[in-house]
């Protein structure tokens, strides 16, 4: 049986008596599997220690060990009582571990923030390294999975000190309760045994698959638009924490969750049969980013706009390519055209004085030349008048240097001064010869052989990526139309950029030698 097909079965029997929980149950699975850590967010009795009830069961011969913290829960609750027997006639401080976190495969553990610190300390070893310490010696635990609950995130007060326990755990989820009616009405009325082994035994997970699988999952590929989407989330990230707004509001991710992170992206590749993590897997990354439930939109929106701006944008940038086919057009241009552009200089309609072009005022429109000329980038008070004597002038107004040339400003308006042609603009075009044209041929199939070459890489993405889109365990196929968004424009950019090149080739091929007048 198929690794995908044997989890599939497996998460559908874990699944037996649990209504809308299956995405919490796939993403305990997964965590799992990839030797991680998992937080649940939840008011009470939404099924969180249910979920870890009914995964021991995904492992051959699974224990579970779960306990619901307090203010005054001592490490005997969690880790075993000190031996007695070893203490007396041996004078070792050891705990007699069996039934008890350290010999559990499945340990959920409950209001995990009530918790004192030497457990929480302990717990760190544990999470992490898979060991602890019991006496003298350091023992090796089978824990498989770790799920802690809460209904409430870190007080504020401590959030400092259980800083390094909270980014032990990788995935963090909301849990809510039942919505449709129809589920309700089935967990309220059919009888349900959580303690009853529902899982077949030829689909559990055996102490040999899970290190097998773990050798394979640490040589899973990472494509690259996988790394680019990582560090285009990284930037977007740091552009959020920048703003002043979220001062208080930083999304901390470490270099050390990075890094599970990517593993538990391989690790979902891995169970859904594929030798690569692909753009879909990306999706996981938005339930390990939050550190406030404040956090869970914006982080998921984060991780959704870089795959879908860029998963694959990065692999197929087509800057370069279209900064060439400026100066392609640039340099046929430059070899074809003679431009001599139109030129003109202020008319002088009456003497002494210039008009002013299209101005509102009916009369107010003629400036002296003295005046004009006198004119500079600060405002100073102007006469403006309204015939070209000066027995009749108007009013005194605000006036400047314009931006452009012939221009004023008016109490903060541009106008034009009124000019005449003193020289028509003329382009002349040359018809390129045969060896140029042949040139210039050439360097458009090498644009189109570039352009061929990344539709057909993309089309490989298009192949391999679309037959896994809506199949992935662990994730909503609903994500999958924004990936088939993303790779419609990213070959519609393509598409645009050889419409662009023929359109190049199309006019240096109609050319001829002419003049014409410029407007």
């Amino acid at each position: 049986m198929a690794v995908k097909q044997r989890i599939q079965k497996l998460l559908k029997e874990l699944n037996t008596g649990i209504y809308e929980k299956e995405e919490v149950m796939a993403l305990s699975l997964l965590s799992a599997v990839a030797g991680e850590s998992i937080f649940l967010l939840g008011a009470p009795g939404v099924a969180k220690s249910l979920i870890a009830r009914r995964l021991k069961y995904a492992f051959e011969r699974g224990k579970a060990f779960e306990y619901l913290m307090n203010r005054f829960s001592t490490p005997d609750e969690i880790f075993g009582p000190v031996s007695i027997k070893e203490l007396k006639e041996r004078d070792k401080y050891e705990r007699v571990v069996k039934d008890y976190l350290p010999a559990a495969d499945v340990v959920f553990l409950d209001e995990i923030w009530k918790a004192g610190s030497s457990i929480q300390n302990s717990l760190l070893t544990v999470i992490n390294e898979k060991k602890y310490r019991n006496g003298a010696q350091e023992i090796d635990i089978p824990m498989k999975a770790l799920i802690s609950a809460s209904n409430e995130l870190p007080d504020k007060d401590k959030k400092k000190e259980l800083e390094a326990l909270w980014d032990r755990f990788l995935i963090r989820l909301e849990v809510e309760g039942i919505k449709e009616k129809s589920n309700f009405n089935l967990m309220i009325s059919e009888k349900l045994d959580s303690y009853k082994d529902t899982v077949s035994a030829d689909v559990k997970i055996t102490s040999k698959d899970f290190v097998e699988w773990s050798e394979v999952i640490d040589k899973i590929e990472i494509p690259e638009n996988v790394f680019n989407v990582i560090d285009v989330i990284r930037k977007k990230i740091q552009l959020h924490n920048d703003k002043e707004v979220n001062k208080d509001n930083q999304i901390y991710i470490s270099d050390r969750r990075w890094r599970k992170i990517v593993r538990l992206l391989r690790t979902s590749a891995f169970l859904n049969d594929r030798k690569a993590v692909d753009l879909m897997d990306c999706f996981l990354i938005k339930d390990c980013l939050w550190n406030e439930d404040t956090q869970i939109e914006t982080v998921k929106k984060i991780v959704n706009d870089s795959i879908e701006q860029y998963g694959y944008k990065l692999q197929f940038d087509l800057k370069s390519l279209k900064d060439e086919l400026h100066e392609f057009q640039e340099g046929i241009e430059k070899e074809t055209q003679i431009i001599y552009p139109r030129e003109e200089d202020l008319a002088d309609p009456i003497s002494g004085y210039y008009e002013l072009e299209n101005y509102p005022a009916t009369n107010d429109k003629f400036i002296s030349k003295v005046n004009y000329e006198q004119l500079t980038s600060k405002e100073q008070d102007v006469t403006l008048y309204s015939r070209h004597s000066t027995s009749y002038p108007s009013n005194i107004w605000q006036i400047k240097k314009g931006k452009d040339e012939f221009n004023i400003s008016v109490n903060g308006t541009e106008h034009k001064i009124k000019t005449t042609i003193t020289k028509e603009g003329r382009q002349f075009t040359k018809k390129p010869n045969a060896f140029t044209e042949a040139a210039w041929d050439k360097e458009v199939d090498r644009y189109f052989t570039v352009t061929t070459q990344q539709k057909n890489e993309l089309e490989q993405y298009r192949k391999k990526d679309l037959e896994y889109l809506r199949t992935n365990i662990f994730v909503n196929p609903d994500w999958a139309d924004i990936v088939e968004s993303h790779l419609k424009e990213a070959l519609k950019e393509i598409e645009i950029c050889e419409v662009e090149i023929r359109a190049i080739q199309n006019g240096y091929k109609r050319l001829e030698t002419e003049e014409i007048v410029i407007k």
